[in-house]
């Protein structure tokens, strides 16, 4: 039987470890608890402890003090630490001293019971390696790994063009910095692009995930063969450097195999969809170019993930072909509120666009753009403002994240449609009959409006429309439409130079002389001498 040991200065916290989780089944005889360090050492000089489960800051010294006691005084002992500090230096020294597992309070206790289930099948495997799994520990341990940061930020000058790609600086350069480079050496560069995360990940999260995308690349038979060099360009991407020995061949068929066993372990391990995009070997002055060429190729790939691409094989892509889908009808049917037939012409449209061999993202800024005016339309002709409908989030997304690739792009779209509808659907449910019939009057401004138009679109006898219009108005209909017409027409006229006779036609009127007897009737004055009273 296991025998554990809780050590917290909060009675609390020690108590409710003891009774959240059923201590027996999991195979414990006893559980001891303590105060501060004092305590803890006395128990574990009298009693045999199999796990201990810590704080941090107590009274009489901290948690890390103890553990180093603790691997000196019973080495076989397994270490969970639970604390209210989430701090990576924190959690960095706990791995560095051997703990287990790190956790923050509050813990649920199914996650406490599965640290513990742990630490019994490290004790049962007594000196087995560590199991990689979804904490960061192992990332933290790659975090430390030495890199050979001359050489690559030698790489990275050149990529950010803080060297010149001219071959004599780069080679006074290389000898000044000692980079162990002749002039004479061929590299092959290849450029692996995160394209994207199969969950939410924070800025450190992320930066830790690439660590590992990077050690991993690292042990590759291929990388360590040719004495490579991994150069961090950006976020989301590592520019791999072969060294090529002049006049070999590069065994394709080994690179491909090597790097798809890569990319489907980061995929299976590291939560993320990624591709490889291989160039050609190259002299030191000839890296920009290349690297340029293979970032233009990552651009358009927009359908194919966790692929490998030889850019000797790419073909020129060919623009004019792919006209972009019309979105008239999709437009109306976000209108009437058809989302499902909407999100179901969208999905063909896209289905249709990702079997195109030549798609790129080009097209796909394209489709998004006239997607984006699309939306906007419906909107204002429902009298709604983008900023009210959609979250800060999506409104904030830059087309070039999210034209990247066909799944991208219909993630945001679905979100999009999904926003607009619901709001769209709020306003039509909450709108009056009165305020419908203003909308589609707004609408229909430059029309010749009827009653009988306006209550057909409100689905209303017209005789009822009119005496509810009136009653809640103050105003006929026909009164309501002279004096949004002529509202428009004198704003028009202050803050534009259009001649009278277009300003007639944009509200309504076709016949000029019709326009002003109306225009005067409502404001004592005619169109003509309005306009010059406000330029006076």
């Amino acid at each position: 039987m296991l025998q554990l040991l809780v050590v917290d200065d909060e009675i609390h916290a020690v108590r409710g470890i003891k009774a959240g989780v059923e201590w027996d089944q999991l195979g414990f005889s006893r559980v001891h608890e303590a105060f501060n360090i004092r305590q803890a050492k006395e128990i574990f000089l009298t009693q045999k402890i199999d796990i201990l489960l810590c704080d941090i800051e107590m009274p009489e010294g901290d948690g890390f003090q103890l553990l180093s006691w603790v691997k000196e005084h019973s080495p076989d002992t397994e270490s969970l630490f639970l604390t209210c500090h989430a701090d990576f230096e924190f959690a960095q020294k706990a791995i560095q001293l051997g703990s287990l597992d790190y956790m923050l309070k509050p813990v649920r206790f199914p996650e406490l019971e599965k640290a513990v289930r742990k630490a019994i099948e490290q004790l049962e495997k007594k000196r087995g390696l560590i199991q990689f799994n979804e904490t960061y520990k192992h990332y933290y341990q790659l975090w430390e790994s030495y890199q050979p940061m001359v050489v690559e930020r030698f790489w990275q000058d050149l990529i950010h063009r803080s060297i010149p790609s001219n071959k004599i600086q780069i080679k006074e350069i290389m000898a000044k910095q000692n980079i162990p480079y002749s002039d004479t050496a061929l590299f092959m560069p290849i450029w692996i692009s995160v394209q994207r995360w199969h969950k939410k990940l924070t800025l450190r999260e992320e930066k830790i995930m690439e660590y590992a995308l990077r050690n991993s690349l690292e042990e590759l038979a291929v990388w360590k063969e040719s004495n490579g060099q991994i150069v961090q360009v950006k976020s989301g991407g590592l520019l791999a450097i072969l060294s090529v020995d002049p006049g070999s061949k590069i065994d394709k068929k080994k690179l491909t195999n090597e790097l798809q066993g890569y990319i489907d372990a980061c995929n299976h391990y590291f939560f993320c969809d990624l591709c490889c995009y291989i160039g050609s070997p190259v002299y030191t002055e000839g890296m920009l170019e290349m690297f340029e060429s293979l970032v233009t190729m990552e651009s358009r790939n927009v359908t194919q993930t966790n692929k490998i691409f030889f850019l000797s094989e790419q073909r020129c892509s060919c623009y004019d072909t792919f006209p972009v889908p019309k979105m008239n009808g999709w437009a109306e049917l976000l209108k009437c509120g058809c989302k499902g037939k909407l999100l179901k012409e969208i999905d063909q449209s896209l289905d249709a666009m990702k079997q195109m061999e030549s798609l790129d993202a080009k097209l796909l800024r394209g489709f998004h753009e006239d997607f984006l005016q699309m939306i906007h339309h419906v909107l204002h002709y429902k009298g709604l403002r983008a900023h009210q409908v959609f979250s800060e989030e999506l409104l904030s997304m830059q087309a070039s994240s999210v034209s990247r690739s066909i799944a991208d792009l219909r993630q945001w779209i679905i979100t999009m449609i999904e926003e607009a509808a619901g709001r769209i659907n709020t306003v039509d449910v909450s709108q009056t009959v009165v305020e419908k019939a203003k909308q589609y009057i707004a609408q229909h401004i430059n029309e010749d409006v009827s009653r009988e138009d306006i209550a057909n679109y409100v689905n209303m006898n017209p005789d009822y429309l009119t005496r509810i219009f009136k009653k809640e108005t103050g105003l006929t209909i026909s009164d309501y439409v002279l004096q949004e017409r002529v509202e428009l027409a004198k704003e028009m006229l202050v803050k534009t130079d259009l001649p009278i006779g277009s300003i007639a036609a944009s509200v309504g009127y076709n016949n000029f002389s019709h326009f002003s007897k109306m225009f005067k009737k409502a404001t004592a004055i005619n169109p003509q001498d309005y306009r010059k009273l406000y330029e006076a």
